[in-house]
């Protein structure tokens, strides 16, 4: 009997260092950096979250446009609308290099925060100054500027905003996610 719970223990032990192993293991695919060959700066390349804005290198242009960015309450109130999100994901492909990803991530983090918008619906990949996030997760998808935010509803494309927005950037959010209901 002592036999069994001993060797009961030594597995439990094992299948607890495999789970930790394997959830540290997949964490670190996100938010990697690189150094950029040319400018010689750190870049954020992939699959990212927003905590990756937290590194030294991003924090401060983000909370700039962050705090700075005022969106219109107006529509902000309407994108609280929880049906919006039903079956939404959306998918921006960005450069922490690129001036126009500097000043639209932080914008939309705003947008997302004041209209409480489901953050789990989100997937930022980052891309290099050549276009490539060495991921497989934005193969398959056509852009060629960036930032690029892709609205899907249902799993099908229900709209984009490219680089810059046509009004602002809530109010082309809202047209997005308003015309697919």
């Amino acid at each position: 009997m002592k036999y069994l719970f001993g060797k009961i223990k030594t597995n439990a032990v094992w299948i607890l260092f495999s789970v930790v192993i394997f959830t540290t293991s997949c964490s670190v695919t996100e938010n990697k950096t690189i150094i950029d060959t040319g400018s010689r700066k750190k870049e954020l390349i992939g699959t990212c979250t927003r905590d990756g804005f937290e590194k030294a290198e991003y924090k401060s242009w983000f909370k700039e446009e962050y705090s700075g960015y005022i969106p219109k309450k107006e529509i902000t109130d309407k994108l609280k609308d929880p049906s919006l999100y039903r079956n939404l994901k959306v998918k921006i492909i960005f450069g922490t290099w690129c001036s126009d990803s500097r000043r639209e991530l932080p914008r939309f983090y705003k947008i997302v925060d004041s209209a409480s918008i489901p953050q789990n619906i989100i997937n930022l990949t980052a891309v290099d100054t050549k276009k490539s996030s060495r991921d497989k997760n934005i193969d398959g998808i056509s852009f060629t500027r960036i930032p690029t935010f892709i609205f899907y509803k249902s799993n099908k494309e229900a709209g984009r905003i490219t680089e810059r927005p046509e009004k602002s950037l809530e109010e082309d959010m809202l047209n997005i996610l308003s015309s697919v209901k």
